[in-house]
């Protein structure tokens, strides 16, 4: 009787120990959802000492932990918690953050990659591995992510803009366009989106459009350098040099000391003709800036075109130290040797621009000139041919040929 009595004792316990952990387990959801983060620490450590092996506590334990800015014990409980259930998805994206913020981007990739594997339609897992991967200069592997993460969440401004960068970045103008518009849509606040989808717009030859951009953001911020920078280099593409010019010198009476400020308007200075003024700024971003390799080969085509072509040899070389495959460098050098009669190391800088930039028709154009003066007709020849067919396949590549017209 005695030992039965004992066994009708011991199931109203068990049954207190369950129901007293859900208890804690609800109190804990609530402190969170409060925000008191150290409330609910506590509650989840009194629930996890209940049941050790649950994975969802350590996770929710670790989560808090970051919270309190106790970041490498809350990677110690999330790491826990993938002990426990590796297949536990919340863990390896929670990890996969935590490490991310301590810049272990070998450790954290995985974790996260984990996470979309385990719950591919999680739209928050999707975007921050796509995040991660356009981060870390993975470009092409982070598109299938942000994609996904968009169109599982289409209000995720933020993937939207990762998008955006990840296409820019791999040469997808129009994709990044629409990106970027998707991000001002949501977000019209949002300057930096603004301004990069200005600037795609000017890429994809709709200056005006692009314009518009900048100017609103420049209405919202009129200090706004980026925008101001970027308006002169719309301005420019159209060939509206008065309006660069202004653009960039405004831009500059708030920050002298900008490098591709000073070039931009050396650009449209030597534009028009102020080939005096377009070299003081080319000089001055090449002071602020000594490895600006096009700030060389900007004052060599000045050079160039006032007749001085020693200047431009001066230049071209300047610019092929620091680049050595600035193909169009190499193109102008050689021109400006043969210029000066230096015939064997033109014909060395002319092959070296048609090895770097083989689509460029104008070194195999002044190398088969070279080669006719020095007797080789059969070669020069074959340079001209080539020249011709390279320029054919580019108008044609570029919509350019008579019949496109």
């Amino acid at each position: 009787m005695r030992r039965f009595l004992s066994l009708i004792v011991a199931i109203p316990l068990v049954a207190l120990a369950a129901a007293t952990r859900q208890e804690i387990e609800s109190r804990a959801i609530a402190l969170k959802d409060k925000g008191d983060a150290a409330g609910a620490l506590a509650a989840y450590e009194e629930a996890a000492a209940l049941d050790p092996r649950l994975a969802r506590f350590q996770d929710e334990i670790g989560f808090l932990l970051a919270v309190l800015n106790r970041r490498a014990e809350a990677i110690q409980h999330f790491e826990r918690a993938i002990g426990l259930d590796a297949r536990f998805a919340p863990a390896h994206y929670h990890l996969g953050v935590a490490l991310w913020l301590d810049q272990d981007q070998a450790r954290s990739l995985p974790q996260l990659q984990t996470a979309a594997s385990l719950d591919p339609k999680n739209a928050s897992y999707r975007s921050k591995l796509g995040q991660a991967l356009e981060a870390s200069g993975q470009h092409p592997d982070a598109i299938p992510h942000l994609r996904a993460a968009t169109t599982l969440e289409p209000a995720d401004a933020l993937a939207w803009n990762n998008l955006g960068a990840a296409l820019q970045k791999t040469g997808d103008a129009a994709g990044a366009v629409d990106s970027y518009r998707h991000v001002v849509d949501l977000e019209p606040s949002n300057l930096d989106a603004r301004n990069s989808l200005g600037l795609m717009l000017v890429n994809t030859r709709r200056a005006e459009e692009g314009i518009a951009q900048f100017q609103r953001v420049l209405a919202a911020s009129p200090t706004n350098n980026t925008a101001r920078f970027n308006l002169g280099f719309a301005f420019l593409q159209k060939a509206e040099l008065d309006r660069a010019i202004a653009a960039f010198r405004e831009l500059l009476a708030r920050d002298p000391d900008n490098a591709a400020a000073h070039y931009n308007l050396g650009v449209a200075l030597k534009n028009k003709d102020d080939i005096d003024g377009a070299k003081a700024e080319l000089s001055r971003a090449l002071e602020i800036d000594p490895q600006l390799a096009e700030a060389h080969y900007m004052i060599g085509i000045a050079c160039w075109q006032s007749g001085e072509f020693d200047g431009a040899v001066k230049e071209m070389r300047a610019a092929v130290r620091l680049r050595p495959d600035y193909a169009q460098a190499w193109f102008m050098l050689g021109t400006a040797l043969k210029q000066r009669g230096e015939m064997t190391p033109a014909e060395e800088a002319l092959r070296t621009a048609i090895r770097l930039d083989p689509s460029d028709p104008g070194p195999y154009n002044t190398l088969a000139q070279i080669l006719r003066q020095k007797g080789d007709v059969e070669e020069s020849k074959r340079l001209f041919a080539e020249g011709a067919r390279v320029k054919q396949a580019k108008e044609a590549e570029l919509g350019l040929t008579l019949e496109r017209k």
